[in-house]
């Protein structure tokens, strides 16, 4: 034998998530779901399950289009899971604290565009910034993308998040995110990205950004090789860049 590949996967979490996910296709009926388990604080990616799947022993059978991994391949516009790096940002840059609260006017309007909660209704004077992550509120994020500034939102979502990057897993044909609405003048690209909209991401790209807010602030490499098993049976680790804060 050449050598065996000791992955990061943890059957029995492997196992649940993928049952999960097929739940979650059933109750929503979506045209793909997906979800990924990763510890934070290494990289190492414990479960990774899609649905639709397809028996990898009889791959003669499966539609060519589901042998891609959409977890590195494709990117999307994620939305409110974009809301907590930008309060982590605030945070971090000191432009607020735990304790800012804001007016939630239900809608406000930038170069004539709309930006509205989703249930177009105010929260009113004293909204808690914890309320824009409880309740999901676009006019919360884009009040936060303004305080913090383009420039700073920009460093901190392309260098600090790495967002519109590779994320150098083990992983073959992986994307990178489109973050060029981080470049603009305006401030309604900010805004927007402030909730997820206008820049797109991978899953995986995305889950390592989230990563940096639990780990303490360290970019880490996401992957699925632990070691190697040589020829003569002895295991050494596989090398992994160091994490970068």
């Amino acid at each position: 034998r050449e050598g065996d590949v000791v992955t990061t996967i943890e059957p029995e979490v492997q196992t649940r998530l993928a049952l999960d996910i097929e739940k979650v296709q059933e109750r929503y009926s979506s045209q793909e779901s997906g979800g990924i388990i990763m510890d934070p604080a290494t990289g190492a990616i414990l479960a990774i399950a899609t649905y639709p799947t397809y028996d990898g022993n009889a791959l003669q059978s499966v539609d060519p289009s589901m042998l891609g991994n959409s977890f590195v391949e494709h990117v999307h516009e994620f939305g409110s899971i974009m809301k907590p790096m930008t309060i982590a940002s605030a945070l971090d840059a000191g432009v607020i604290t735990p304790n800012t609260t804001y007016n939630d006017t239900g809608c406000i309007y930038l170069s004539n565009y709309p930006i509205c909660n989703y249930d177009l209704k105010a929260r009113g004077p004293g909204t808690p910034v914890q309320q824009i992550l409880s309740q999901s509120l676009n006019v919360g994020a884009s009040f936060i993308a303004t305080e913090l500034g383009s420039t700073r939102m920009r460093d901190y979502f392309i260098n600090h998040y790495a967002l519109g990057t590779t994320t150098g897993v083990d992983l073959p044909a992986e994307a990178s995110g489109i973050v060029t609405n981080l470049k603009s003048p305006r401030q309604l690209e900010y805004d927007e990205a402030s909730f997820g909209q206008g820049i797109a991401m991978t899953p995986l790209e995305t889950i390592r950004a989230l990563a940096v807010i639990a780990n303490g602030g360290y970019l880490v490499t996401p992957h699925v090789g632990s070691s190697i098993i040589n020829a003569e049976g002895i295991e050494g680790p596989i090398s992994l860049p160091q994490r970068q804060q």
